[in-house]
């Protein structure tokens, strides 16, 4: 029987969609309304910043290491979602992570679609690294920011930059092309109609392209030379192939890649700060980061 916590969490996705006449402004309401639930504890260190052409926030907990960056991409469909919303999980971060942790604003589609959005994220990955005494820097994201992650690495990679250290990709939407057997397979377990918001919103993001385009649907890309990553997802999600299939793929090119299924969680259950399963989620990736961290010494 799933506990009180995780039935609040349920219902929070489920208000994502709630209102079925929803238009993209609403969908925006309807999220920011769900991340209005995370209160930002009053010792954090907070600092709103240009990253290199894009918005973002510094998130601090006290005492955490100033030569180690963390950049939070939030997730909400390439669509919704905002840096503020996403303050209080980046303080949990830092915690766990003896980091500090750059919560990145980046542009939303349909508006600005791809590689918009992936644009931003890259550029302040690039102003991270030339921030000074800035040693280390690892990226997390969940669902589309997952996505976006994954796709940063890639483009990183290919145009020849230093790689981060590590990488944590939380109920990563990786195949725009919808192929995986859980949307189906797994949507009477959801709270979330998953097959229809990777079409809607994906649609939305890649503004014309390709579904399988590599950067936009980083499942379809080349994964070879990344640096290690961890993917988080839960049973109870439509997105939970994916996640699979993209750690096969990145250990079939020869990659690092670590999976942790999350049982009888839901699609980014480690936002959700009331859930046990959410702190020792993030206190588990956040060791993973600590290691990379110090491996990279």
């Amino acid at each position: 029987m799933a506990s009180p916590e995780l039935g609040r969490a349920r219902e929070l996705l489920a208000h994502l969609v709630s209102e079925p006449e929803a238009t993209m402004d609403d969908y925006r309401r309807l999220y920011d309304e769900v991340l209005a639930n995370f209160t930002l504890p009053d010792d954090a260190e907070v600092e709103q910043v240009d990253a290199g052409g894009t918005p973002a926030i510094w998130i601090g907990a006290p005492g955490t290491a100033r030569d180690q960056v963390v950049i939070l991409v939030h997730g909400g469909g390439w669509c919704m979602g905002n840096a503020t919303g996403y303050r209080e999980f980046g303080y949990r971060i830092s915690k766990a992570a003896d980091a500090r942790v750059l919560v990145v604003d980046y542009r939303l589609a349909p508006e600005n679609p791809f590689p918009a959005p992936l644009d931003d994220v890259v550029g302040a990955y690039r102003w991270a690294r030339r921030q000074e005494g800035v040693r280390r820097v690892a990226f997390v994201g969940d669902s589309a920011g997952g996505a976006l992650v994954v796709s940063a690495l890639v483009k990183l990679r290919d145009d020849g930059d230093q790689q981060p250290d590590a990488a944590v990709a939380c109920s990563p939407l990786v195949d725009l092309a919808g192929e995986g057997a859980s949307l189906t397979e797994r949507a009477s377990v959801d709270p979330l109609p998953a097959a229809a918001l990777v079409s809607a919103m994906g649609g939305a993001y890649l503004g014309g392209k390709e579904p399988n385009t590599p950067l936009a649907s980083p499942l379809y890309a080349d994964l070879h030379g990344l640096p290690p990553v961890r993917v988080l997802v839960g049973t109870d999600e439509g997105l939970h192939d994916d996640s699979i299939r993209l750690v096969d793929k990145i250990r079939a090119a020869g990659g690092e890649a670590e999976l942790e299924i999350g049982e009888q969680m839901v699609h980014i259950w480690p936002i959700f700060n009331f859930l046990p399963e959410a702190q020792a989620s993030t206190n588990r990736f956040g060791e993973f980061l600590r290691k990379r961290f110090a491996s990279a010494d």
